[in-house]
Parts: C-alpha cells; sequence; structure tokens
C-alpha cells in the first residue's frame, strides 16, 4: 500500500443525526496524507439525507475539498422490511451485512474502512493503519481501541460488555485479560484473531480454551478488493442469531477461512462507545451541524 492511497470510510446511519455529526467530523480531522473519501450509508431515513446534503455544500466546497470528501447514499427499505421488529437481530444483523456491502460497492478507492456513527477514531487512525498496512504487506490490517460509555467516560467495569449476564461478563473480562487483549484497569481492547482457527465462536460467548476470534468492524482498513470478491455474508442462521454471531464476526471468519493476512497496529485508535446498533430505530431524531470547512 502507498501511503497516500485514497481511503474510503463507510458509515452507516439511521435517525441519529448528532452522533453521526461526530463520526463525520472525527473522519475530516484525521492526518493521512492521501485523499478521504467519506460515504454515509443512509438506512431507509430521508430526513438525515436533507441534513446532509446541507453538510457537504459546505464540506465539499471547503479549502480541503480535494482531500475530504463527503458522500451519502439512501438505502431505502422495502414495505415488507418496514413492517418487520427492526430491533430483532434476525433482522438488524442481515440488514447491517447487506448496508457494508453496499458501502464496498459504491466505494471509490483501493482501500476501505468503516465507522459506526456512534463512534470516533483518533486523529491518527488511518495513517497509523496505512504504515501497518506500507510496513506488513497486509492487504487486512486492523487498530486497538478504546471503549467508552455513551456519556464520553471510560468503561472501566471488570465485565465484558455484550455477554449474557453479569457472571459472563466477568468470567469473558478475566479470559481477555489472561490472553492480552483486555489491558487490566484500563479502558483498552487490543481485538485480536489467533491464527488456525477450528472454531469461530464470538468474544461474547467463547469458551476459555477457543482461540481469540474479535476484531470489531471499526478497527479495519482492507484492500478493497479483498471485500469485493468475499463479501460480508447476508445469511445468518437460527443458531448464529442465538449465539449473537453478528456481520463483524462473518466477515472476520471469511477472511480467516480464505486464509487472508492479517496484522495489527496495537495502536488504540478508534474511540469505541458502548450504545445501539446504527440503524436500530429507538434513538431520538436530532440535528446535524458542526461541520468546519477549514479541516
Amino acid at each position: 500500500m502507498l501511503i497516500d492511497s485514497p481511503i474510503t470510510v463507510t458509515t452507516l446511519t439511521r435517525r441519529r443525526p448528532g452522533l453521526l455529526a461526530r463520526a463525520i467530523a472525527s473522519v475530516r480531522s484525521q492526518d493521512y496524507a492521501g485523499p478521504i473519501e467519506h460515504l454515509v450509508v443512509v438506512d431507509d431515513d430521508p430526513e438525515s439525507v436533507v441534513q446532509l446534503e446541507e453538510m457537504a455544500l459546505r464540506a465539499n466546497d471547503g479549502p480541503n475539498a480535494q482531500l475530504r470528501r463527503l458522500r451519502w447514499h439512501l438505502a431505502p427499505r422495502s414495505e415488507q422490511e418496514r413492517r418487520n421488529l427492526l430491533r430483532e437481530r434476525g433482522y438488524v444483523y442481515p440488514r447491517l451485512a447487506r448496508l457494508l456491502n453496499i458501502g464496498v460497492r459504491l466505494a471509490s478507492s483501493p482501500w476501505v474502512a468503516f465507522l459506526d456513527d456512534d463512534n470516533e477514531y483518533e486523529p491518527n487512525h488511518l495513517s497509523s493503519l496505512a504504515e501497518c498496512a506500507h510496513m506488513s504487506g497486509s492487504r487486512a490490517v486492523h487498530a486497538a481501541r478504546r471503549v467508552f460509555n455513551a456519556d464520553g467516560t471510560p468503561y472501566l467495569e471488570k465485565l465484558f460488555p455484550g455477554a449474557a449476564n453479569t457472571e459472563a461478563g466477568a468470567r469473558l473480562y478475566r479470559l481477555m485479560c489472561d490472553r492480552g487483549v483486555w489491558v487490566p484497569g484500563t479502558n483498552i481492547l487490543q481485538d485480536r484473531v489467533d491464527p488456525d482457527q477450528t472454531t469461530f465462536r464470538n468474544s461474547t460467548v467463547m469458551d476459555s480454551d477457543d482461540p481469540m476470534f474479535l476484531v470489531d468492524q471499526n478497527l479495519w482498513l482492507i484492500d478493497r478488493k479483498i471485500l469485493l470478491t468475499l463479501p460480508v455474508p447476508e445469511d445468518f442462521t437460527p443458531d448464529e442469531i442465538d449465539h449473537n454471531t453478528c456481520p463483524d464476526d462473518k466477515m472476520l471468519e471469511v477472511l480467516v477461512r480464505n486464509r487472508i493476512d492479517i496484522t495489527s497496529s496495537r495502536l488504540p485508535t478508534v474511540r469505541y462507545y458502548l450504545g445501539g446498533i446504527s440503524n436500530g430505530d429507538e434513538q431520538p431524531r436530532g440535528r446535524l451541524s458542526g461541520i468546519d470547512d477549514t479541516t
């Protein structure tokens, strides 16, 4: 990878304009030397598109417009989809996978990254990943993350988020610390996938003898050709849904099964906020604001 190769960052969103504005600002503030296209895939929410149009008029006419472009794509839901119970994982996870694949197909850059609308990049996120890809020769690299509560305070509970109950959360937290994944006493999570996987059990249900299998979607920088050839699987079995297998896990499994070399920068350059899913319906509406044309 060339250090200044164009990168497309894909963000999925639905009815969270205030959080989306924060995510957009973090992409625009990257210290990466090359062009960054930020592609926002809007899940059936025309109101957000109107507000994105206003933002893009300011952002794409600014002094940094050639290096930082904001685009959007509206992905409507069918009438049948709108009647479904949209908060259920059995619907939401396949929908998220489809939207991620739409983002990859629409990307104009040779490299793609992902950012949930409620998370943020540190300013050196993309530059450090590009350096990692350049130095390692890997076509799939990822960062580490710092975990925060929704209010912005560091998450310091000795419980692994997403576990079924407190007992499981405590067990998984100890396991992550023992494996060198969770840095004890901090909010740093060093996502990792161990080689020679024979099982693909996600981190919320893993057993003590399972290999590590955890790379969050927000952490990746990947050669787009890989994801065009090996798209995120869009079909989920009832067992996968019951065991909280999400699109992140399905994508990671595909990469591992196809022996794609994966390298970590080990730098915690993603601010990961605990909260809802990017295309859930439970979030209140707000107002997009605050893009700075000078960044």
